[in-house]
């Protein structure tokens, strides 16, 4: 195939939970199946073994990702001593540190991006220059659970908090063919019992006026109910003002899925948890490889109509 000539391919990857060692079958089968790939748009999980693809890396990430139980899962998540989050993802970010050879965007192939949030102003964030490891990492940072990470005056999130699948990344990227893949269980990183229950607390604030005893009572404990740009928030402001954008998201329509050439959402089947044990990771990694065996064709004729225009 004329790499001149042929359209470019965009590849955004929803976030994945437990499931990220899909993504490493799925590129995986791509590459065998010499299937180029241009762009990646990715975010949590999804950021992780893109960086590792791009950074030539794979098969190394590939190695430890299947080879990790989930005692083993805990050495990179330590506890946090920032008010913000229960856990820590620095260790994390030093492992990755290793599958991305110390690299930057700019030196990696293909071309990437990751999608985080400004949690002060809900707006989407996308990194795409300088440290990819970092840069992975914050994209993985869970509300509540992860601190936020400070990043260029910002204070970031989980890109999960607004968007299911990064295409409008890949759109702005000016790429000819974009494959969305969907591995997310929910519409965003909160379930819709979090987002109702949410709704319901914001609805006694608007309408009862507890503002001010609801905030006495949390400063009766030293903790803040609001979020406060001017110092480090405390995880309930950072959890109620990612439910608060989380909601604003949920009322608003995705394109994402019209605007994509093909988007790909396996079925993911309910085992029980005996069934998976510490073969789980395994068991998505064939997954990923299978489902990207399944729709080789499709891309392979996306690609010929694209040529032929």
């Amino acid at each position: 195939m004329n790499q001149n000539l042929r359209p470019k391919i965009g590849l955004a990857l929803s976030g994945s939970g437990n499931r990220t060692a899909f993504y490493i079958g799925f590129l995986e089968r791509l590459a065998e199946a010499k299937i180029p790939i241009d762009y990646i748009a990715a975010m949590s999980g999804g950021s992780l073994v893109a960086a590792a693809y791009a950074c030539g890396s794979l098969e190394e990430f590939k190695k430890w990702g299947l080879g990790i139980n989930k005692l083993e899962v805990k050495k990179y998540v330590t506890k946090s001593n920032d008010r913000g989050g229960l856990y820590s993802l620095a260790l994390l970010e030093e492992q990755m540190r290793v599958f991305t050879k110390g690299l930057t965007f700019e030196e990696a192939k293909p071309q990437m991006a990751f999608v985080a949030v400004d949690i002060e102003n809900g707006e989407q964030v996308i990194l795409c220059m300088g440290d990819i490891a970092r840069a992975a990492t914050i994209s993985c940072t869970l509300p509540g659970a992860f601190e936020p990470v400070k990043w260029g005056g910002r204070t970031l999130v989980d890109g999960g908090l607004l968007s299911q699948i990064p295409i409008d990344v890949l759109k702005n990227a000016g790429v000819d063919i974009t494959i969305g893949v969907n591995m997310r269980g929910t519409k965003h990183i909160f379930t819709p019992g979090q987002i109702n229950a949410k709704k319901i607390i914001n609805f006694f604030k608007k309408y009862l006026f507890i503002d001010k005893a609801t905030s006495w009572i949390h400063g009766l404990f030293d903790e803040d109910i609001e979020f406060d740009f001017s110092k480090k928030p405390g995880i309930f402001s950072v959890l109620g003002k990612s439910l608060d954008i989380a909601i604003k998201a949920s009322q608003q329509v995705d394109s994402n899925k019209a605007e994509a050439d093909l988007i790909i959402t396996p079925a993911i089947y309910t085992l029980k948890r005996s069934e998976f044990d510490d073969k789980e990771n395994v068991y998505f990694y064939e997954m990923g490889k299978k489902i990207a065996g399944e729709n080789i064709s499709k891309i392979e004729d996306l690609i010929k109509s694209k040529n032929a225009v």
